[in-house]
């Protein structure tokens, strides 16, 4: 990306729009005005948000073709993006029937469609990934039937069927709070469990510190997780048969085996957030793509003379003067 050329009035609204659309600019997906304000690093009204854009458009900073805005002079991502949310649209359907399946397995209580999905956009390489919210002591169990079943049934294939995420029900916080976990909490779809979505935010207040314009989904259509009397039954006759050890049995397999397939891949630090195995928590992300996104974005923000956030949320200003 080439260096931006600032004009010489540039506010620090101005500055989040565009951490904004770099953000976004990873993933090639031009944003609309709405987007822009529910993913802006700073409260602002979106008549505000209008004039801004239309002041960074005017300066050929950021460019608008039709409703979105975009980094890139030159249509091919709002073409690419378009067809992609068409195609989400068919993903979704297919989607729901997908967790109303997964949420009849035992011990499961919410599902929610995350990852491209939950972005508003498919293509023909992405999956269906489900974050999955189980009941607590139970998470590994659960997570062990649901990939027996892929690997089983389905092959091992991602394509429609991609378990990357679980927590339990009793903790529901996301432990790393960052760009990347934010983004991602703030667009999963919930498909089963509204109860727990609304759980799920409320136990993550932290999100609004990164975007304070966020607003939940709506879960009036979205039904609660049947817990039928076959899961009941079955779930009862788990933790009768020693559930507990069990649960630990297939944790501590689990664990060993990412150890051994890609401890020898990724420093101590980055395999315990690509490959999160707590006891109430799992995530399975072979290509660590948190860090990847992470990298990527702090180069683009060098690229425009921007920093990125400190640790305690501060943003450092940069010298606009240079670019003059």
């Amino acid at each position: 990306m080439k260096e931006a050329k600032f004009p010489k009035v540039i506010t620090s609204l101005d500055e989040q729009i565009l951490r904004t659309l770099l953000y976004y600019d990873i993933f090639h997906y031009p944003l609309t005005r709405g987007e822009v304000h529910k993913f802006l690093g700073a409260p602002a009204d979106e008549s505000i948000i209008t004039s801004r854009l239309g002041y960074l458009r005017d300066h050929q900073i950021i460019f608008q073709f039709d409703e979105f805005f975009s980094l890139e002079n030159d249509r091919h991502s709002i073409d690419r993006r378009v067809k992609g949310n068409l195609k989400a649209k068919e993903f979704l359907i297919l989607a729901q029937k997908k967790a109303t399946f997964i949420s009849k397995f035992p011990f499961v209580r919410g599902v929610l469609a995350s990852g491209s999905l939950s972005k508003g956009y498919m293509d023909d390489q992405s999956d269906l990934d489900f974050f999955i919210i189980t009941k607590p002591g139970r998470l590994w169990i659960a997570r062990t039937l649901l990939v027996f079943y892929k690997r089983l049934f389905l092959l091992n294939s991602h394509k429609y069927f991609c378990v990357n995420y679980f927590v339990d029900e009793d903790h529901l916080e996301i432990e790393e709070k960052n760009l990347f976990t934010a983004t991602e909490l703030a667009t999963v779809i919930p498909l089963c469990g509204a109860t727990q979505y609304q759980r799920l935010h409320g136990a993550n207040s932290w999100l609004r510190e990164f975007f304070p314009n966020f607003f939940k989904r709506s879960t009036d259509n979205v039904p609660e997780t049947a817990l039928l009397w076959t899961k009941s039954v079955l779930e009862g006759f788990i933790n009768l048969c020693f559930g507990n050890s069990i649960e630990k049995y297939f944790h501590h397999i689990t664990c060993s085996r990412w150890k051994r397939l890609y401890g020898k891949n990724y420093s101590a630090s980055d395999f315990k957030v690509a490959f999160k195995s707590k006891s109430y928590a799992s995530k399975n992300h072979p290509r660590n793509f948190q860090r990847t996104v992470v990298e990527i974005y702090d180069e683009k923000l060098r690229s425009f003379g921007l920093r990125h956030k400190t640790t305690n949320g501060a943003l450092v200003t940069p010298n606009y003067s240079e670019h003059y």
